[in-house]
């Protein structure tokens, strides 16, 4: 038992040691510069007001010119010799350059200086009183604010480690929050074992089956990223095998433009799957930036008139001027260029962009009178390299990224992206809703804190 309080004990006293040295060595000089300060300005002052009245009468003075100096300076004045004085020769040289001075050293306190004209008599004003050399009631308060500060710190995190050691297993739970876990934040969870530990069990089967299935995704992913590769990796193989010394110039231009275009097909895949990876596991920081929606949708439009130009596109907005949006404005172009392109391929004649402000959120509806997407298969659609018949196909264009990288930009902005059918145009409608603001990184780890506080 005595182990056990010695060293909290020694933790106590070589913190009082270390308030005592911070309060003398750091406190203490600093009040003093104050103090100083204070009371060689005020002694100045007195002096410079004394200077300037015997100046006046031309360095003549009486006894009543020194008392009447005396009641109004509130101090005491006296008559010395210079050559008496117990002053250093540089400080009597700069007394007699400078017709006054404040004298800090002096042997009952600080004390102020005035020369006269004959160069031998002086007028000393003081002593005056010097209270930065004393320990005030301020001083211990301040000390006594110290120490409470360090021995308060010391014994808190005496009693958390103490806590820590005593109930690991409380502690650990108490910094993980369950749903449904009847957890107090003044109780420790494990005090009811028969609420908690099937909460726990259940819990732990539940990230080990999303771990489980993070694993097949991740699976089907490399699986279709190779068969991806296939296509112009063998359209490469083909080319190079025709490409020999027997070939002609014409045959010869058209296999290297073929190789071209499968390199070129290689890299925009390669540079499609790294996005949308980055995107699936948050590794993409946004650059939040404020921006007009409805501006920037014209400018989609505009890009994706060049590819299908005969196409129409219709932008309607609520409220007419477009909302202003805080997010990613790189991200946000990029997921409305994927969805208006597409619906711009699998269109007949019109695409549709509807964008509406409800309170702190907006909706972004792009649909096409295309043939639509069946009820079974729409949510399959977001899932990578998914193409559902011979009409959405590579000869369509893309890689089968687009809607899934769309997604990903969206999710990561704390907004949702579904599938249904168009009523107006009677193809397909995505509707996109997200928050009109979204977080910073600070706010956002606020927020989070926030959301944990109120699950427990």
């Amino acid at each position: 038992m005595i182990k056990k309080l010695l060293a909290p004990l020694l933790i106590i006293v070589v913190a009082n040691i270390l308030g005592g040295t911070f309060i003398y060595y750091v406190y203490f000089p600093w009040v003093y510069d104050i103090g100083e300060k204070e009371v060689r300005d005020n002694i100045t002052s007195d002096a410079r007001e004394l200077n300037f009245r015997l100046s006046i009468l031309d360095y003549n003075h009486s006894p009543q010119t020194i008392a009447r100096a005396e009641y109004e300076l509130e101090t005491k004045i006296t008559t010395e010799k210079l050559s008496d004085l117990t002053l250093d020769q540089n400080i009597k040289d700069e007394l007699k350059q400078n017709r006054y001075l404040v004298y800090m050293q002096g042997k009952d306190g600080p004390i102020g200086l005035v020369i006269l004209n004959d160069n031998e008599s002086v007028l000393v004003l003081g002593p005056y009183d010097a209270p930065y050399f004393y320990v005030s009631v301020t001083d211990w308060v301040v000390y006594s604010f110290v120490l409470l500060l360090l021995n308060g710190s010391i014994l808190y995190g005496l009693h958390y480690l103490n806590q820590r050691n005593l109930r690991p297993a409380s502690f650990a739970l108490d910094k993980v929050q369950f749903d449904g876990l009847a957890l107090d934040r003044k109780e420790y969870a494990v005090q009811d074992l028969a609420t908690n530990i099937p909460k726990l069990v259940e819990h732990i089967n539940d990230l080990r089956k999303e771990h489980q299935q993070s694993l097949y995704n991740q699976r089907d992913l490399m699986h279709a990223v190779a068969h991806e590769f296939r296509g112009p990796m063998a359209r490469l193989s083909f080319a190079l095998d025709l490409f020999n010394d027997k070939a002609s110039d014409n045959r010869r231009e058209k296999l290297t433009d073929d190789m071209h275009d499968a390199l070129d097909e290689l890299d925009a895949l390669v540079r499609e799957v790294l996005g949308y990876s980055r995107l699936k596991h948050g590794q993409h920081p946004l650059q939040l930036s404020e921006f007009n929606i409805k501006e920037l949708t014209q400018d989609v439009c505009e890009k994706v008139k060049t590819i299908h130009n005969n196409k129409q596109f219709v932008i309607y907005s609520q409220p007419n001027q477009g909302s202003t949006l805080y997010a990613d404005k790189n991200l946000i172009e990029r997921a409305l260029i994927n969805l208006v392109r597409n619906a711009a391929r699998f269109s007949i004649s019109t695409v549709q962009i509807n964008l509406t402000e409800y309170n702190d959120t907006l909706d972004i509806q792009v649909e096409d009178d295309g043939p639509g997407i069946p009820p079974g298969k729409r949510e399959r659609i977001f899932e990578p390299f998914t193409r559902l018949d011979f009409s959405r196909n590579r000869d369509s264009g893309g890689a089968g990224l687009g809607l899934a990288i769309a997604k990903g930009i969206i999710t990561r902005h704390h907004g949702k992206i579904w599938a249904e059918d168009s009523r107006m145009l009677n193809g397909a409608l995505f509707t996109i809703s997200m928050p009109l603001k979204q977080l910073d990184s600070n706010e956002e780890s606020s927020q989070e804190d926030q959301n944990k506080e109120a699950l427990s």
